[in-house]
């Protein structure tokens, strides 16, 4: 699919990952972008770099926990716009201190509704609406951590995975409605679910990974959703955005 001209909801917009890619998204002339979070001022930043990057912006405070909340944004968008054609469930968190199995089972099942439930139920949202108006695209985003056991954060691990294989079993969309979904799989990545997400602190366990990789930008990971995005033969693919080691 070509961006120029289509219009876009990316959640967890805030900051991070997803205000990176609002902001490409723009560069690569989206006509509009709808920007899901729960910080407002953080949306508020990135409408103003999504503005200034040539797109028309639209922050939508969203708890992506509430389907009502989900509903609303769609309506928002669909209102505002007229069309909804790409969607970036990106919002996310992790389980943050202390480590798994000694997480408090609230956290354990935020991480759960953020993670995976939040991004089946605005995919479903999406493709029912996609398939009424020609097709588009949905990108999830995954982590690294869905591919391979990670006792410290088992749950947000377990999550991921799920959101893999949720876009893989979405499939058969790309040939029965035009829809194509996908995931992409960051690696580590700076961002401030580090810190802002774990406790407000990094999780201890996270030091000894940095020390042997390079973290990644925001935009690398940016940069492969417009990749997905853009590649009409993606649909119920994933794409892993590895860390280099130092």
């Amino acid at each position: 699919m070509k961006i120029r001209d289509k219009v876009a909801i990316v959640t967890g917009a805030a900051a991070g990952i997803g205000r990176a890619t609002a902001v490409m998204l723009a560069e690569n002339g989206a006509r509009g972008v709808v920007l899901a979070d729960l910080d407002e001022a953080g949306l508020q930043g990135t409408a103003k770099l999504v503005t200034a990057a040539g797109a028309e912006a639209i922050p939508a405070p969203t708890d992506v926990t509430r389907l009502d909340a989900l509903q609303q944004m769609y309506r928002a968008a669909d209102e505002t716009f007229g069309q909804i054609d790409i969607v970036f469930n990106n919002a996310g968190i992790v389980s943050g201190p202390p480590p798994f199995p000694d997480t408090d089972v609230a956290r354990v099942k935020l991480v759960l509704e953020i993670d995976l439930t939040s991004v089946i139920v605005s995919s479903q949202l999406a493709i029912q609406y996609m398939r009424d108006h020609g097709g588009g695209v949905i990108v999830n985003t995954a982590s690294t951590g869905g591919l391979n056991p990670y006792l410290a954060d088992a749950p947000y691990a377990a999550a991921k995975a799920g959101v893999i294989m949720f876009s893989r079993s979405c499939g058969d969309l790309k040939d029965q409605a035009g829809i194509r979904v996908n995931a992409v799989c960051p690696g580590v990545t700076e961002t401030p679910i580090l810190d802002k997400t774990g406790g407000g602190q990094r999780p201890d366990w996270l030091g000894p990974i940095l020390e042997h990789i390079q973290i990644l930008a925001p935009q690398d990971i940016a940069r492969a959703v417009v990749g997905v995005i853009e590649d009409d033969n993606m649909a119920g693919d994933y794409v892993v955005v590895q860390n280099q080691p130092k």
